[in-house]
């Protein structure tokens, strides 16, 4: 299912998953604050501005993304790559449940969708 889905996202970008900018209601909580989810994809995400994290370590997650076609609220984990000199913080996913595997897998067909390519 995720090589078919990796196929359908190829782009020219280098990167094996595409990020997307969320719409809707999209936010990441860490220790209890929120903060903005500003792109993410099948392997991770990128948040911020936080200061509560350092490369390589290992955080647990409430991923929020609301929008007209999903309702993803669940907890994830994952690991930090990256703590950028803004605070903005890329991290890739660790674990996370099949349910929210498929709730990703189903935004990302969407996503797709309204950008005209179903191929």
């Amino acid at each position: 299912m995720f090589a078919r889905l990796k196929e359908m996202l190829s782009t020219d970008e280098r990167r094996i998953a595409p990020r997307v900018e969320p719409v809707g209601d999209c936010f990441v909580e860490l220790d209890g604050h929120r903060y903005a989810l500003k792109n993410w994809s099948l392997t991770g995400l990128f948040f911020g501005p936080c200061d509560q994290v350092v490369p390589k370590q290992k955080i647990y997650l409430r991923l929020c993304v609301k929008d007209d076609v999903v309702n993803i609220d669940f907890p994830v984990e994952a690991v930090v790559a990256r703590v950028q000199p803004d605070g903005m913080v890329g991290a890739f996913f660790y674990s996370m449940n099949p349910g929210l595997k498929k709730q990703i897998i189903k935004y990302f067909t969407h996503q797709r969708e309204l950008a005209g390519d179903e191929n």
